[in-house]
């Protein structure tokens, strides 16, 4: 039986991440040593959160250390052994809804001539297994949501947009747009007996709101939709105002949903944000009305191959850009125990082949990284083949400090998932 290559730092036992103060882990130096301009849309620069006009939760100006100053390993994170999935695979999404219930979701068996098969990871307190739903109809999962063992929310897609219940006894899957081609289900927020669902189609995002009996149009815009998060009256959707693969110079995008006089949502509003071309948002996660994070990435040209992290921050009045230690690199995920416990997964720029998780405290920001899981090889099948690819991040309910990291390592055929637990 063929058995997939396990990351080296996997197969050696080693412990992961260690947090590394702002000074220790700054962007990127340029060939000459010099770090690149700032501009209006650059961490730490004029009108941004870290300039002295505009503060900001940890809204320190990056580190001029060099970015490619040694990283290590340390043992608050360890690698956990996740139920073995088939060829390609990757984990792009976890939840947890407490210490002995959470769930990841990707792909596996995936290569360049076919899309592959869903996977779906289940952990019970003592170890991950996979799980299999009868009638799904999604190539690739890529969100996951719960609130409780009887309420778990999986999205995905194949030819058609798939979403997926579980009520604690059994799945139900469903075609939230029937048979219609051409949309992708991207993110999902499980909400008690409601739902909101992220998508988008070839132009626009959507919205869609699981009422308990049905799938509701809540909202349909001009871009994409990348995530969505909801809680006790307020949802916020993600994502940027160009839909991906058009060529067109996107912008941030964050629409807000309220509930007036009722449940139900019924007032949206885009968001103000700062203006950032080239930025396009990956997640967003609200502890509260008045505390909502979103993650992302910044191309800034076309002749730089890595873009700049994007945070934004939310305090109940306006949303400010937060500078972060690490200016290069992309930021997948991010999720809090509250206001003063932000956790963020990614990868920097200046340490492609390790998984980055940046923490906010409440008073400053730190770094820290995983195990390099692929040491360059010459000749290595892809160029991306010893870097990270994906990640994504939850805090566990009822256990502080507990967390779960997911991702891949890898491109193409040569791609592999991974789990790591902090606490």
């Amino acid at each position: 039986m063929w058995r997939k290559r396990r990351p080296a730092a996997v197969l050696a036992g080693l412990s992961l991440l260690v947090a590394l103060p702002a000074a220790a882990c700054g962007g990127p130096m340029s060939p000459a040593g010099r770090r690149p301009a700032a501009s209006a849309a650059s961490p730490g620069s004029a009108g941004s959160p870290g300039s002295a006009g505009s503060p900001a939760p940890g809204a320190a100006t990056p580190a001029t250390a060099p970015g490619t100053a040694p990283v290590t390993a340390s043992p608050e994170w360890r690698a956990t052994a996740e139920a073995p999935l088939e060829g390609r695979a990757a984990l792009l999404d976890v939840a947890a809804s407490g210490p002995r219930d959470a769930w990841a979701v990707g792909y596996q068996a995936s290569a360049e001539d076919r899309e592959g098969l869903p996977a779906l990871q289940h952990w019970d307190g003592t170890r991950w297994t996979e799980v299999k739903v009868p009638g799904m109809s999604a190539d690739h999962l890529t969100g996951v949501s719960t609130t409780g063992r009887r309420d778990v929310w999986i999205v995905g897609t194949s030819e058609t947009a798939y979403a997926g219940h579980y009520d604690g006894t059994r799945w139900t899957s469903y075609r939230p747009f029937g048979v219609a081609e051409y949309h992708q289900m991207t993110d999902v927020a499980a909400a008690g007996r409601r739902a909101w669902l992220a998508a988008r189609n070839q132009e626009q995002g959507i919205l869609l709101e699981w009422t308990g009996s049905g799938f509701r149009r809540a909202l349909g815009v001009d871009g994409h939709f990348a995530a969505v998060t909801a809680r006790a009256g307020h949802v916020w959707a993600a994502g940027a105002d160009a839909p991906p693969y058009s060529g067109a110079r996107s912008r941030p995008m964050l629409w807000h949903g309220t509930a007036v006089g009722g449940p139900r949502i019924v007032s949206w509003q885009r968001a103000r944000l700062p203006d950032i071309p080239g930025g396009t948002l990956s997640r967003v996660w609200m502890t509260g009305p008045s505390d909502v994070w979103a993650v992302g990435e910044v191309s800034t040209d076309p002749n730089t191959a890595a873009p700049e992290t994007l945070v934004l921050h939310w305090d109940g009045g306006s949303w400010r850009r937060v500078a972060v230690p690490v200016p290069r690199g992309r930021l997948d995920a991010v999720t809090a125990f509250g206001p003063g416990d932000v956790w963020i997964s990614g990868t920097d720029a200046a340490h492609p082949g390790r998984p980055l998780v940046l923490r906010f405290d409440g008073r400053g920001w730190t770094a820290a990284y995983g195990p390099l899981f692929r040491e360059e090889q010459a000749g290595q099948q892809y160029p991306g083949s010893d870097k990270v690819r994906h990640t994504g991040i939850a805090r566990v309910p009822g256990a502080p400090a507990r967390l779960w990291l997911v991702g891949s390592v890898g491109e193409g055929d040569d791609e592999d998932d991974f789990i790591l637990r902090r606490g």
